[in-house]
Formats: structure tokens, sequence, C-alpha cells
């Protein structure tokens, strides 16, 4: 039994509890005491929280009810702070919540570390790590609140009358404290997926079989000519098969897994199936008169995703021609737009032209980069479809998740994934000739490699017949530096990541390499290399391939390793510091690369967008600064996989842009959906470095540190990974893991 005399702090205002709970907030501290207003009507809870601690008995049941729903409350925002839709009541039940320490060097008594919350102490494993740690010693900084056990927080919360029926402004679902409105999000979303789950296809298996076989050619020849039993699955071919016979679907994989090569062979299956079924009913004439035989929207999360899944899909469609037919490949769009165009943004409003009293139209919805996308989004767009749309959902599952709250692609693709039913099965067996037992024998050995992680799915879900994992990597195969280490830090490998970072200094030429020395020894002359030349190009599109080419990447924003930070001090190294021209604030000089930070839709400009500010020369022949932004065009078609598509380019005044900063380098967050041939990603100080700084002056990594963050970054890099870190905070981030709390579940049977 948990020692409620602990449970003290009664306050009266925001500083009180600042206090007292290390990391709350005033929106906090304002909704928990609101909830407990709204919700205990009948005491007066007011005067129960502006109560001295002196005046409150902790043997008085009435108190320590209050004590105890005001900081769920206020754990539950807090919660919803940090990404997750819910608050499950097993995670603060019994816990000691928002204790904190701060460090102090026994030596000289110096503060050392910022405070650190007791979940968040990491143990450190190297004995280089052990000797540092035994030299430092702990104060209590922040008392923090000790829960009552499950039982009492459930009959607590039961008394309060907030099941959903309730409609109160919390809902308690399932051990679960939610705000209303995520609740409601949560709920929408699984009533949408669930019951496009349930819709029966239209196609029958053998016009699927015969598609298949013509869009994957040189595989039906290799079953013709040898044993079935011998040839690896094709996990191309099993997520097209997959996903025609179902309205939802998900396609998720790593970095060069083919993700859009094979979404684009999976819309011209549906092109081909559909036009077939026009043709037996006599319809064909309706392709023919210009009518799209199906109404298909591609759509990313941000402008720039949504720019390269247009490249992609035109790279695509390219290489296809002489294997599929024109016609069919004329029937697929190569136009990407962001889901708030899709949706319809309404001027100074939250809301979106198009909802569930004013549909889209649309008969496939391909949504890419779907780890970026958050629940209340998500919900919105399943809401705007017809109940017949099908949906086909694109990304990488061990990426961040989005910015706000929700984690929709790691819910619904559960890893290791735990296997096609029986039915699936034989249906994926037939359409894609597999051997009889292929795909269960995979499973199989898949489930035994991953025992462990298995152990948390198995009693979830049985089977999880919409999602396919795309595992072979074209552009990493195995060998390379950068694949292997994304590899091991997804999977939570300390020692063989921080080797392979090892073994780099060792080698002449390879992908990786751990920076050494102050930023000064290793940044300099990669900015030397790739920024300082972007100026001296004879072209603003020549300019904006240079830059593509490479990108310094941080955890954080602010900080001595943040993102403001290192785009002063990169411009300190091109001499840039003194920019003639000053415009908002901002000085701008021809060649620099700034990124959109706001959305104005009036201009098409959306946060995250790139561009350049070039030297213009108009009619008159004045030079003029101007903001250049890269548009893909869906006209232009690349020769090979090697070219991207042609980009237009738009000129638009400085003075109109709405806020922006240079983006020599920018937040890992911000790259999602982005690609560099070469990636810097500055974690901390460099181990070499460190090893020169006083003790006194070492300081553990960002709170935000985690392996997904470390996996987004590195699978940046498309050839070359630069990386700054010390072995200290590398551990803190490998071992770090995002887990967003949610009641998202899907219905399989």
């Amino acid at each position: 039994m948990v020692d409620t005399s602990m449970n003290k702090p009664v306050y009266s205002h925001f500083n009180q509890v600042k206090e007292v709970i290390q990391g709350v907030e005033a929106i906090d501290y304002f909704f928990a005491k609101e909830m407990l207003s709204a919700l205990t009507p009948s005491m007066n809870s007011q005067s129960l929280i502006e109560e001295t601690a002196d005046l409150a008995s902790d043997t008085t049941p009435v108190i320590s009810r209050q004590r105890n729903l005001y900081h769920v409350f206020l754990a539950l925002n807090a919660s919803l702070r940090a990404g997750h839709s819910c608050l499950p009541l097993s995670e603060i039940a019994d816990q000691h919540w928002g204790k904190g320490f701060a460090s102090l060097k026994k030596a000289n008594n110096v503060n050392q570390v910022s405070k650190d919350t007791q979940q968040g102490s990491e143990a450190l494993t190297s004995e280089k790590a052990q000797d540092k740690a035994q030299e430092l010693t702990q104060e209590l900084s922040h008392a923090g609140f000790v829960f009552a056990p499950l039982i009492q927080l459930q009959a607590m919360l039961s008394e309060l009358n907030i099941k959903s029926s309730d409609q109160q402004l919390l809902v308690l679902q399932d051990d679960k404290l939610y705000l209303r409105r995520y609740f409601k999000f949560e709920q929408d979303l699984g009533q949408a997926i669930n019951a496009r789950l349930l819709q029966k296809c239209q196609y029958d298996n053998d016009s699927i079989t015969q598609c298949i076989g013509k869009l994957f050619p040189n595989d039906l020849a290799q079953v013709e000519a040898q044993d079935a039993e011998s040839l690896e699955i094709d996990w191309q071919k099993v997520a097209v098969a997959n996903a025609i016979n179902k309205n939802f679907s998900v396609i998720a994989g790593g970095p060069g897994t083919g993700k859009t090569y094979t979404v684009t062979k999976l819309l011209a299956a549906l092109v081909m199936l559909e036009q077939k079924g026009l043709e037996q009913k006599g319809l064909e004439q309706q392709s023919q008169q210009g009518t799209a035989v199906l109404n298909i929207a591609l759509v990313a999360p941000t402008g720039k995703a949504a720019q390269r899944l247009s490249e992609s899909i035109v790279n695509a469609v390219s290489g296809f021609k002489g294997l599929i037919d024109d016609r069919i490949l004329a029937e697929i769009p190569t136009q990407a737009q962001t889901l708030h165009r899709l949706l319809g943004v309404l001027p100074n409003s939250p809301n979106f032209r198009h909802h569930e009293d004013n549909r889209l139209s649309y008969d496939i919805v391909l949504i890419d980069e779907v780890s970026m996308v958050d629940l209340p989004l998500m919900t919105r767009v399943f809401r705007a479809l017809k109940e017949s749309a099908k949906v086909i959902l694109l990304g990488d599952a061990d990426q961040l998740p989005s910015v706000a709250a929700g984690s929709v692609l790691a819910d619904i693709a559960p890893r290791p994934h735990s296997g096609f039913s029986r039915e699936n099965e034989q249906y994926l067996t037939q359409v894609c000739q597999l051997s009889p037992e292929q795909l269960s024998t995979y499973f199989l050995s898949n489930r035994q490699a991953n025992h462990k992680a298995e152990q948390s799915n198995i009693d979830k879900r049985v089977h999880v017949d919409y999602l396919t994992f795309l595992v072979k990597s074209r552009r990493f195969d195995g060998e390379g530096g950068i694949g292997l280490i994304a590899n091991s830090v997804i999977q939570g490998d300390v020692k063989r990541s921080w080797q392979l970072l090892s073994d780099s200094l060792t080698q002449v030429v390879g992908q990786l390499t751990l920076a050494q020395g102050d930023l000064s020894t290793w940044l300099a002359p990669l900015v030397k290399q790739y920024y300082q030349p972007i100026e001296s190009c004879s072209t603003v599109a020549e300019a904006f391939t240079l830059l593509s080419q490479f990108r310094v990447l941080c955890a954080t924003r602010q900080g001595d390793f943040g993102v403001e930070r290192l785009n002063e001090v990169i411009k300190s190294y091109l001499g840039k510091n003194n920019a003639p021209y000053q415009q908002n604030q901002h000085a701008l000089y021809h060649g620099q690369p700034i990124m959109i930070n706001e959305n104005d839709y009036r201009l098409g400009l959306y946060n995250g967008d790139i561009g350049i500010i070039w030297r213009v020369v108009d009619q008159e022949g004045k030079s003029h600064l101007m903001a250049c932004f890269e548009v893909a065009s869906s006209q232009s078609i690349a020769l090979d996989d090697s070219e991207p598509a042609q980009q237009a380019i738009r000129h638009i005044l400085p003075s109109r842009l709405p806020q922006f900063e240079s983006v020599y380098a920018m937040t890992i967050h911000k790259t999602q959906g982005s690609e560099f041939s070469h990636v810097a990603m500055v974690i901390s100080a460099t181990q070499s470095e460190q090893q020169n700084l006083q003790q006194g002056s070492q300081q553990r990594g960002s709170k935000l540190l985690s392996r997904e963050l470390l996996y987004t970054g590195i699978t940046r890099a498309k050839k070359q990974l630069t990386i700054a870190a010390n072995q200290r905070v590398w551990q803190q981030g490998v071992t770090g893991q995002v887990k967003r709390h949610s009641g998202l579940d899907l219905d399989q049977r």
C-alpha cells in the first residue's frame, strides 16, 4: 500500500504546482482546476484547491479524493501535450508522478545536469559512464505526487459518471481516461476503418490473378521455371494483391523498400480491373470519352511530402512504359496534394469544407507518409470520404509519430506482423502463385525470431489482413553502414549501433562517419563543400539541386546543438552574419536557403516548404532578391529513376512571405518526407570534444531523444551519414522509445 502521507500539495496558484510537479505547464493547472470544478459540482472544489496544506488532513477521505482527481486531470492534460490520445490509469496508479531531481557534482557542488524525471533516468552501462555517475549526487527538486492504487482511482472516477454515454467533458473507457473530443476521434476513425474491412471485393480472383501476372511478368516466368517453394516471397507483389480486394489497406516499409513503386502498380491494377469491368458491362466508352474510370486522389501531410510523392509517381509511371498499356498509365494521376488542400481549408476556421455532410467524390484515396498524420486530421479525412471509397495508407511505422496527438500508423501497423487469416493466405497464394504454406511458414519463422515482441501483440490480434510490410530495401542492401545502423537503432541495440559508428573511424571509405573534434573541425569543411557553392550556381534550379544534396539535422531547435544556433554557426562559416538586406528582421542574401514556418493558403505556401533567396534581373536590368520555390510539374516525365522530374520555379517577393527562417540546419521532425544524399546529424558534443570538457560541463541529451528520432534522422540519408554524438548521449537516444497511449483498435475476424 502506498503511503498517502506524501500527497500534500494543495495549490492556490500555478507557481505552487510548478514547484511540486516537474514539467507541468500553466495550461495543465487551469485544465485540472476547471475539470475538478465541472465534474465535482456538489463540493466546493475551488475552496479545496486553495486550502493550505496545513489545514488539509491526509486522513480526510474527501481531501484525498479531491487531490487524486486534481492530479489525475493534471496528468491527463500533460499526456495530451505529450501526444497521447488518452491516459491509461495503470500508468499512474501507485506511481510517484512528477518527481524530479537536480544532479550536483560532489567536487564543486555545481549544478551539472538539467532536471530529470525518475522514469527518464537511464542506467549507464559502460564502465567509464558508471565511474562518472559515481561522482554525482542527486538532490530532490520536485516532490511530486503519489497516486492512489488502481482500484481506488477506478472508484473515484466512476463516481463522476463519465462513461461514454454520459456526455461529460471526459470519458472513462476500458480504464483509459480521455478528453471527449479525442475519444470521439478514436471511435469515429475505428468505426470508419472497420466498416471498410467488412466490405466485399468487387473483383473475382481469376481477374486479379491475370492482372497480377501482367504487372509482375518476371515473377511468373520464375515460378514456371522452378519450384515456387525455392523462391523468396515478393512482398511488393503480395502488397498489390492484398490491397486490391480490400477497401482499407496499409503498405508499410522502411526507406528504399519501394512503397511508391508498389502503389503505382497497385493503382494500375485497380484501373485495369475497373476498365475490364466496364467493358464487360458494355460501358467501355466512358474512358474513351475522357472520363477517368476511377477518381483517384494522391495525398501527403506536407507540401514537401506531396512534391516527393508526385515525383516518385511520375518516375514510376515513366518506368512502366512498355510493361503497362499507355491507356492504363494515363489514368494514374501524378499530381499529389496536401491533406489540408484535399479537405478544403476555410479561412480563419478550424473546420474544413469537406466533412460528413459534404463528402469528397474520390473512389480511391492514397495517403503517403502516414506516420506524420495525427489522430484528429486522419479522422477528419475518413469523415469526409464516401463510404465506398478505397483508402490506401503508405508509411514507415518505425518513424517518429505525428507532432500532434496520436500515432495512427503505429497503432494500426503492429510490429512484428502477426500474420494473415487462413482465408487471406489462400487468396494471396492463389493470385500470387505462391506455394501452399509459403506465407504461413514465413510468419511462423518471423514470430520465432521476434518472440518477445510478438507476445505483446499475439493476444491483441490473431491476424492483420489489411497490412503488408515491404521488407527488402533496394537502397540499403544490408551491407552498407546506413542500413545497418538504422536497423540496430530501431531495435534498441546500443552496443551494436555504437560499434558501427566507432568502426567508421578506421574505415577509409564508407557510408558512416563519426564526427571528431568541435564543429569547426568537422562541420566547416562540409559547409564549404555543399553550401558555399550554392550562391555561385548559374541558375536557381541548379542551386536547388545542390541544396538537396546535404542537410544538417538536429534533435531540437534550442540549445548548443539546436537548429537556431547551428544556423548561425553555418552562416558565420559562410561569412553571411551581416547580410546587406533586411526584411522582417531577417538578413537576406543571394543563395540563402529558407523554410516557411506557417501556412499561407493565399500564396500556396505551407509549413516546411523550402525556398532559396535568389537575385533576379528584371526587364529593366535591375536586380532584386526574390524568394524562389520549386513546383513539381506533373507534365514532366523523368527519363529514368536516377533523374528527378523537372521543376517549375515560382518567384515571390520576400515581403509577401509568411514567417520563415534560414534552413542550413533543420529539426529531424521537419525532415520527415525528405531525403538527402548526405546528412549530418548533430545530437551532442562529439566523443573527443566531450572528453576535453570539464566534467562539470557535461550534460545529458535532450529529453526528445529516442530511437525513433534517431532512426528518422538516419534514414533521411541516401548515400552518406555523418553523426556528431558522444557515447553517453547516443545511449540515451537508442534506449529511449516513443510509446504513445491509445485506444484505437481494429476488429479482425
